[in-house]
């Protein structure tokens, strides 16, 4: 029996809500959202770098969930097209993520964290109350996995002008200097007079680091600023009682998981550029941070061929580990191959290459293989996803509806379902009887 069809396009409409979202700032304050699940990161790592860089510096690696580095890889990608849809569906005009790195001496008690991280150091007069000891404000990037160092040089003790070792009191600021927070039997001074830094005593001392991340989004219509801060992560240590990071093994890592396979909507120097998607698994967001603390990493290799030929041919493109969409460039492979053209059809592949410090090199095994064709996809798979569902529907209505970075998804010829060259609301209207089941419909646009 045919349903409503009435019921249908009601129930679909409340799903998708069109061009009329009820943005957040329709809503009350207390349910402001993100666009991404704000949450701790799973796994860090912190190394000392055995006199690199200054006598003490560490590197601090740590991973984050998926959903926050898909936002922000988007954000990267398409700046205007997220921040617009970021309005749409939230109401802010922009967004700020950093990381805040909280630090402990011998035990996991006396941590450094006040409500002035928040701040970023500033109280409600303007007066600064933290100095380069607190890392409340830290350079954040889209990856799988962020690395960044910590425990630098410290300032100059003989200098009684350096704010950085004795802090600063006076108009306007007040805060403490490295003398201030440090016990001395942490560090000793090394160097000559004149030219001194403390060195902390990794040998004889434990140092704990956690970490968090603090968004700061705004609502310019309102003039308003909300802030979100995630849960501290689990304590890392270096020093005395901390463990040695454990080294990857060739076996340890599994083959990427790669799949939709799709021609992009731009160039490079006038050669196609694919995406595919990337599925990053918790067991390999550790590992990639467990390789960044043996100062390594795991990158993303990828290969691609026409499909009916032989050679695989290594592609630029995206390397860094980053769940969500990946690109790859077609211009070796065009040059290979004389000419390659927006729908050629493609093989694609990839492995990771692992790298750690005084290891020998290793990669995984292949990937499954992933193929495109234009004429593969199904009509009414409206986003390529290899199903004909309510997704479909909502992402046509939302592109028909102007909203930002659905041009970038639909599938232009399967969404053509009455072949009139381009999708319109006909082609809304006939998916929503595909799915009201009106007799013919199936057959007739669907191939059933």
């Amino acid at each position: 029996m045919k349903r409503p069809f009435s019921a249908v396009v009601a129930a679909v409409m409340a799903f998708t809500a069109l061009a009329l979202p009820v943005t957040a700032e329709d809503a009350p304050e207390e349910e402001k959202k993100l666009p991404f699940d704000l949450l701790a990161p799973e796994t860090v790592v912190i190394t000392y770098l055995d006199g690199n860089d200054s006598p003490s510096t560490c590197e601090i690696s740590y991973s984050q969930d998926n959903t926050m580095s898909e936002w922000s890889s988007a954000l990267v990608t398409d700046y205007d097209e997220t921040l617009e849809k970021l309005k749409q569906e939230y109401g802010y005009d922009d967004l700020f993520i950093v990381a805040q790195f909280d630090w402990s001496a011998d035990d996991q008690e006396h941590w450094h964290v006040n409500d002035y991280w928040l701040t970023d150091g500033y109280d409600e007069n303007g007066v600064q109350h933290l100095g380069d000891w607190a890392y409340r404000w830290e350079n954040y990037c889209y990856e799988t996995t962020n690395s960044e160092w910590i425990f630098r040089y410290m300032g100059d003790p003989d200098d009684p002008e350096d704010s950085r070792w004795f802090g600063r009191h006076e108009d306007g600021v007040d805060y403490d200097g490295w003398k201030d927070v440090l016990d001395p039997s942490l560090y000793t001074l090394v160097g000559e007079e004149g030219d001194r830094c403390a060195k902390l005593d990794f040998e004889n001392h434990t140092f704990y680091v956690r970490v968090r991340y603090l968004v700061n989004a705004f609502d310019e219509d309102e003039d308003k600023e909300y802030q979100f801060v995630s849960d501290w992560s689990e304590a890392a240590a270096v020093g005395k009682d901390a463990e040695k990071v454990e080294v990857l093994k060739p076996g340890d890592v599994e083959a990427p998981d790669i799949s939709n396979l799709q021609y992009a909507h731009y160039d490079f120097n006038g050669w196609p550029v694919v995406t595919y998607q990337l599925a990053v698994s918790e067991k390999l967001r550790k590992q990639v941070t467990q390789a960044s603390g043996t100062q390594g990493n795991i990158w993303i290799e990828v290969e691609g061929r026409v499909q009916g030929t032989d050679e695989w041919i290594n592609l630029q493109g995206d390397w860094i580990v980053t769940a969500g969409k990946m690109e790859s460039k077609l211009l070796t492979l065009g040059e290979h191959e004389g000419v390659v053209v927006d729908g050629t059809p493609l093989e694609l592949r990839a492995r990771y290459w692992i790298s750690q410090n005084d290891q020998d090199d290793f990669f995984t095994d292949w990937s499954n293989v992933i193929k495109f064709s234009s004429w593969d996809v199904k009509m009414g798979d409206v986003n390529s996803d290899n199903s004909v569902d309510l997704s479909d529907y909502s992402d046509l209505a939302k592109f028909l509806a102007e909203w930002a970075g659905y041009d970038q998804i639909i599938n232009y010829r399967t969404a053509d379902l009455n072949k009139n060259g381009v999708p319109d609301l006909e082609d809304l209207s006939i998916l929503a009887k595909y799915f009201s089941e009106w007799s013919g419909y199936a057959e007739t646009y669907f191939g059933e």
